[in-house]
Order: structure tokens, then C-alpha cells, then sequence
């Protein structure tokens, strides 16, 4: 952080100066605004610009005498995965890409429950990526801190954040009562984060736009979304700031999916810009060359054969319909014998539905399946709705397949299957994503094979592996690829949406291969465009 965290301005000699509070001007370094921008092709790489600060107050930032200071600042997935905020200034004027919860470690978890370094009610519009909750179960919660403006997506993104949002929340109701009642909380009480009322309130605030269809907010800001893979209704955003003649674009990548993968379109490659925020989840590190169809094959074909179960964690939205999709193909192909395949996710029931009511945004081919109007549902595939039915599985010899949420082990039905099937050594646990830092999910992909929750230590005795194929996010490669689509060098690209190491690695990979300057910013961070 700069001198006291003041707002930096510049001078006319090119100097950066911090406005403290006493209103005194003191200059500091004579880093050129050239510099921060990574003309000096030695600088390709930069560990911090000079024109940042860490945001703590609800200040705007101040002008100069010639037009608007237009900054950006990085208030989640910046060294880090999850809780993607990234808050777009133009004079006063104020605009938030993504309004996402942070998830993983402790110390990132409770930040969901620190107030901004912003002010919310100051907030006028937030443009989301898509509706995962790490982009946008921190909506209902900044609503309740007084954000009233207006919420911009495509349409299938709007409907998936519907029952996203309003899942987490009768989780999170349901989690704090049974705490409350148990009394094993050192809250007096415990509270949900957000609750269904503040769900409904924020939703009134959606409104759909198309994708390539630019949209005017004001005359300072307009943004138009591209389709980016990913999930369904999920896109990258291209952000126009205009101050009087003068225009600067950003470009926000969102989680940028893979290509030829199953059911979901290629991502569109991205446009000119002055400034790129790219995601970096798998910033430095390979998906390995398997084809997902051959690969569930394999499971399959084993799992037949022992006897056991196939227990799959999935995300409810995306990951849940791929895996049906893929089951559906191989089985209708006769390339692995016909299981029972058990959806246990009344989240992802209803997430099924939405696809189905998309086809034109997925890709389901009439030579895969008989029924490609609404192929993720079939005579094999039982959704799962009620706890009842949920428990009867428990019992149910196999072979078998069971899809339940949530991906990550986080919570929710996976856990209780767990229990049941994870100290069977016949039985197959297929990790179908990323998992992050603090995850149970994580832990089993790292070797560990005794799991504490529901207040007991639970030893996994279970085969567990790693379905590469199925990753939603892009591979270092592929983002290269996608990068392709910029002919001419950003002034900047910020790497975010990655852990530490990940971000790093991508931020030297493009400074490398692309000679783009590059940046992996910090939580907090301002930048001054």
C-alpha cells in the first residue's frame, strides 16, 4: 500500500502523488504513467504498479482538471480463486463486474461477512460473467448492506443465479437453525449470510440483455457480453468507459471454458481492448490430453464390473448435465453396459430443465441421441428431489452411478454418500472439477483419506480419481489459444482468478509468449486507467 492508502493522482512531471488526508500534495517516485502501462518492453512483468493503492474508504477518487480519473480495483479473486468483485470507477460514477462470495480457507470465508471497501448503496449497476455463486452469491448480501441499483446478464445466467442464490440461502437458514438448536455455535445466534427475503429482493433487480448486443448504461459506461464456454449463459465482458472524446475499453474474460469439450460450445475469442482481466485458474499447469467419453468409459466399464458405486461429486449447474450427457451418449453407443445412473441434486434438476429450455446455446447433436431436444433426461437417469428418496440410495446395491452436489465436498448431499460409500473399497470417487484450497475435495485430491465433518472423522477406503477431462475452466494452453483473438498487445492484463502460483505463472507466460505487460494484482488494489 502507498504512503497512508490515499487516492494517487499524477502530476504534470509524470510523478505519482498521494492525496493524504490534510489535503497536503506529496509526490512519490518518478515512475512515468508509460512505465505502469508496460511500454518499456524490460518491464514486461510488473510485481506491483506504480499508480495503485488498497481501497478503505468510500471516497471517489479525485480528478483531474483535464477529465474523470477512471480506476479499477481488484476487491476479490485477486490472489485468489474465488469471491470475483472487480469495481469499474468513472468520476463518481460507479460499476461492479461479478458480486461473487469467497470460498476455500477460513480467512477467505470471513471476509464474506466484512463490510466492503466500498460504499454498496453507491453502487448504480453490476454486469455478471455467470451465475456461479463465487461471481454471484454475494448479491443478496451486498442488497442487504443497500445496494438498489440494476443487475445486468444473459438470460439463462439470470435464471441459473435464481435457483442458485436461493439454494444457498435455505442452506445457509437451514445450517443456522440446526446450530442454534444444537447450540453449537459461538455466535449467539448464528445468522445466515443473506436470506431467501434478501434473495427475492435482489432478483427484482435482474435484467436480461443478448449476447453481442452492446447495451448503454450511461454516457460514461456501455458493455456488450461474448459467449465464453464455461456453463450455459456464461460470457466474457467487454467494458467501454467514456470520458467526452476519449474512450477506453476493458476487457473482462470471465472463467474462459475449454474447447471441443461435451455439451457446451467452444468460448468466442475475445476482442481488442486497452486493458484484459484474464482468469487463471489453471494459470500453470496442463489438462491431461483424455477424451472425457473415453474416460467415464473406463469408470463405467470398472464399476460394472466390481459391483460398486460410482460416486461423482459435481457442481448442480454445468458439471451435473455434462456428466449426464456423456453417461447418455456412452450407454446409448453401447460402449458401457446401461447403469442406473442417480442424479441426487434438486438443484441440478431444475438446472437441467433451464438447458433444455436453451438448445440453442448448447450443442447436443441429433447423431448422439435419439431425443436431442432434451437429452439430459432418459429412461436410466432418476433425478433425486426428496430427502426420502435421497436416503433409499444409501441401501441400494450397485452397480450404480450417483451424481449429487456439491463438487467441491463443501456440503449439501455428497457428504451423506460419503459416509455410506467412501469406506467401500469396490466403490469409485471421481473428482470432476477444480477444487479448491480448503475443500474437502481438495484434501482427497492431494492424498488425504480421513475426512472430519458432521462431527466425526470419516476414513475413505474408496478409489479416488480425478476426471481431468470434465474441468470447466481452460488449461495455461488453452487461454493462449483463446489470447489469440487480441492482435494488438493490451496496455495492461491484470491475472486474476487464481491462486497465487497459478497467477504468477500466467502473468510470465503472457508477458513471454505474447510480450503482453502483465500484472497478478493484489485484494484491494486500485489502478488508475
Amino acid at each position: 500500500m502507498l504512503g497512508d492508502g490515499c487516492p494517487p493522482t499524477q502530476t504534470p512531471s509524470g510523478r505519482a502523488r498521494l492525496i493524504p488526508e490534510n489535503g497536503h500534495v506529496t509526490e512519490r517516485g518518478t515512475h512515468s504513467r508509460s512505465r505502469l502501462l508496460g511500454q518499456d518492453p524490460l518491464d514486461r512483468v510488473t510485481s506491483s504498479p506504480v499508480l495503485t493503492h488498497h481501497a478503505e474508504s468510500h471516497d471517489p477518487p479525485v480528478t483531474d482538471s483535464d477529465g474523470i480519473v477512471i480506476s479499477l480495483t481488484f476487491h476479490g479473486a485477486a490472489q485468489t480463486v474465488t469471491g470475483s468483485k472487480y469495481l469499474v470507477q468513472a468520476g463518481a460514477r460507479k460499476l461492479l463486474i461479478d458480486c461473487g462470495i469467497f470460498q476455500g480457507k477460513k480467512e477467505l470465508r470471513e471476509r464474506n461477512w466484512s463490510k466492503p471497501a466500498f460504499d454498496p448503496a453507491a453502487i448504480e449497476w453490476i454486469v455478471l460473467t455467470h451465475a456461479h455463486t463465487d461471481h454471484t452469491a454475494y448479491l443478496p448480501r451486498l442488497y442487504k448492506l443497500g445496494f438498489r441499483g440494476r443487475i445486468f446478464c444473459s438470460a439463462p445466467t439470470q435464471r441459473l443465479a435464481e435457483i442458485l442464490l436461493l439454494d444457498a440461502a435455505h442452506l445457509q437458514e437451514e445450517d443456522a437453525r440446526f446450530l442454534n438448536k444444537k447450540k453449537a455455535t459461538r455466535h449467539k445466534p448464528a445468522l445466515p449470510l443473506f436470506d431467501s427475503d434478501e434473495v427475492e429482493a435482489v432478483l427484482r433487480l435482474f435484467h436480461t440483455v443478448e449476447f453481442g448486443v452492446e447495451t448503454r448504461l450511461s454516457p460514461s459506461f456501455a458493455f456488450r457480453l461474448r459467449p465464453v464456454g464455461h456453463i450455459l449463459g456464461a460470457g466474457s465482458i467487454l467494458l467501454s468507459v467514456t470520458d467526452g472524446d476519449d474512450t477506453r475499453t476493458i476487457y473482462f474474460s470471465g472463467d474462459v471454458g475449454r474447447y471441443d469439450m461435451p455439451l457446451l460450445p467452444d468460448p468466442q475469442p475475445p476482442l481488442a481492448c486497452d486493458y484484459l482481466v484474464l482468469e487463471s485458474t489453471y494459470g500453470d499447469r496442463r489438462h491431461e490430453p483424455v477424451d472425457p467419453f473415453e474416460e467415464l468409459a473406463v469408470l463405467c466399464k470398472r464399476t460394472a464390473e466390481s459391483g460398486g458405486v460410482l460416486l461423482i461429486p459435481a457442481f448442480a449447474v454445468g458439471r451435473a448435465q455434462q456428466l449426464v450427457y456423456c453417461l447418455r451418449v456412452l450407454m446409448e453407443q453401447k460402449r458401457v453396459p446401461a447403469l442406473p445412473i442417480h442424479v441426487d441434486s434438486p438443484m441440478a434438476i431444475d438446472a437441467t430443465r433451464i438447458f433444455c429450455d436453451f438448445p440453442d446455446l448448447h450443442r447436443v447433436a441429433a447423431r448422439d441421441l435419439e431425443d436431442p431436444d432434451c437429452a439430459l433426461f432418459g429412461d436410466n437417469v432418476r433425478y433425486i428431489r426428496s430427502r426420502d428418496e435421497s436416503i433409499e440410495l444409501n441401501d441400494m446395491p450397485g452397480p450404480r452411478i450417483i451424481i449429487s452436489a456439491s463438487g467441491m465436498l463443501t456440503g449439501g448431499r455428497i457428504l451423506h454418500h460419503l459416509i455410506h460409500q467412501g469406506g467401500d473399497p469396490r466403490n469409485i470417487i471421481a473428482l470432476a472439477g477444480f477444487q479448491a484450497e480448503g475443500t474437502r475435495g481438495r484434501d482427497l485430491h492431494d492424498g488425504k483419506r480421513a475426512l472430519r465433518f458432521h462431527g466425526y472423522e470419516h476414513e475413505i477406503r474408496a478409489e479416488v480419481v480425478d476426471l481431468g477431462g470434465f474441468s470447466g475452466h481452460a488449461d495455461y494452453a488453452e487461454l493462449m489459444k483463446w489470447l489469440e483473438g487480441i492482435a494488438d498487445a493490451p496496455r495492461m492484463t491484470f491475472i486474476t482468478h487464481g491462486e497465487p502460483g497459478p497467477a504468477q505463472a500466467m502473468a510470465e507466460r503472457v508477458s513471454a509468449e505474447r510480450r503482453f505487460s502483465a500484472h497478478a494484482p493484489h485484494l484491494g488494489e486500485t489502478v488508475e486507467l
